[in-house]
């Protein structure tokens, strides 16, 4: 079952392949469940317009048209039915049918919204509330055409009876004789705003990704910006509004001591990865986010792994970002292991590198090299 998350992904992305489509909005609705405010302002652009008027849903629009459209129509229903049978949803069938269609017939006069009601009434989903549609095989060319229920009849195929040499009415306008065309009218400079579905597509996407790598929910709010932010409030001992998004604050008096040195080396092989990709004028948001997937794979098979939280106190800590005023933390390199680890500035006394302390604990755990061979097993 999809989360919330990816169902509200996937309803955008779908959306937006809609749109490009020519769609209308009541039409868009329909698949992706969104609302027809959010569609009218956010889906829509200065590239790909709402189209003008009602979408063209029909009882009988299949049987009332133009015999090469009905041709169309049923070669499209039989591809989406193709796809559905492999395991596709109705809604990615249909746009692939559809895309495919128009590659296939680039002067087809079937639009997004009729072949969305004829897939509708042919399933009864969507916009409709039973199928009144199935097909039925041509004896003559052996093709699928759409009939009604009840109503086949094998000697009546649109396929076989379409004159696919014929120009369709589409190219015959397209190739009609023009008046002269108006002097140019110069170009006023404009800036393309971006496509708000783009910008909430990719802000989703930032939210799943943020919980799949395990942040809180109000830690994933501030690395998504979320509006309601300013509403979290400085826990006791936190100066700053970003230290309340964890339950307990960091010991930075005693840091070295009070932290495992397990935890130690984790958050410092995090901190130099999310440095260096700062560095590399990467964003913050997307720093931590690949700081933290190259920390685990290094440190896989950890016993006690960090959690996505701390690390976001280690990187607002170390770079004084989201609402931190300076910097707590050092990144120092080891003059024994030549590695790098992280120190506290308020602790007077640290200890020494976790790499080098876990190098000592292993040769202490071991045996030496002498009593193993004198005890072979």
């Amino acid at each position: 079952m999809l989360s919330t998350t990816a169902a509200s992904l996937r309803a955008l992305e779908t959306a937006r392949q809609c749109a490009m489509l020519g769609a209308h909005h009541r039409t868009i609705s329909f698949i992706t469940s969104l609302t027809p405010g959010y569609i009218a302002r956010a889906v829509y652009c200065r590239q790909y317009p709402a189209p003008i008027g009602r979408p063209q849903y029909s009882e009988d629009f299949l049987f009332k048209t133009s015999r090469r459209l009905q041709a169309e129509a049923s070669l499209l229903a039989a591809h989406y039915r193709r796809l559905t049978g492999d395991g596709f949803l109705p809604a990615d069938a249909l746009i692939t049918a559809y895309r495919h269609h128009r590659t296939t017939h680039p002067s087809s006069e079937l639009g997004f919204d009729q072949a969305f009601f004829t897939v509708s009434r042919l399933d009864g989903i969507w916009a409709a509330g039973k199928s009144v549609l199935s097909f039925v095989e041509c004896l003559n060319c052996h093709s699928s055409y759409l009939a009604a229920h009840g109503m086949a009849k094998r000697d009546n195929c649109p396929v076989c009876r379409t004159d696919w040499q014929a120009p369709s009415r589409r190219r015959t306008a397209a190739n009609a004789p023009r008046s002269a065309p108006a002097p140019p009218v110069p170009p006023r400079p404009e800036h393309d705003e971006p496509w708000q579905l783009d910008l909430d597509i990719a802000h989703v996407r930032l939210v799943r990704r943020l919980e799949q790598l395990g942040a809180g929910h109000r830690v994933c709010a501030v690395l998504a910006g979320e509006h309601w932010t300013n509403l979290f409030r400085a826990s006791r001992g936190r100066p700053t509004v970003t230290c309340a998004h964890l339950s307990r604050p960091m010991p930075l008096d005693h840091w070295s001591a009070k932290t495992e040195v397990t935890h130690r080396v984790q958050y410092a092989i995090f901190a130099a990865h999310f440095r260096r990709l700062v560095q590399l004028d990467l964003t913050p948001v997307e720093a931590i986010c690949t700081a933290i997937e190259e920390m685990r794979k290094a440190c896989h098979g950890y016993p006690k792994p960090v959690s996505f939280d701390r690390c976001f106190e280690i990187a607002a800590l170390l770079e004084s970002l989201w609402g931190v005023p300076t910097r707590q933390f050092d990144l120092v390199r080891c003059l024994e292991c030549d590695s790098h680890h992280l120190v506290s500035k308020a602790e007077t006394r640290p200890m020494g590198c976790p790499f080098c302390m876990l190098i000592r604990r292993h040769r202490v755990l071991l045996p030496t090299p002498e009593a193993a061979g004198a005890n072979p097993s």
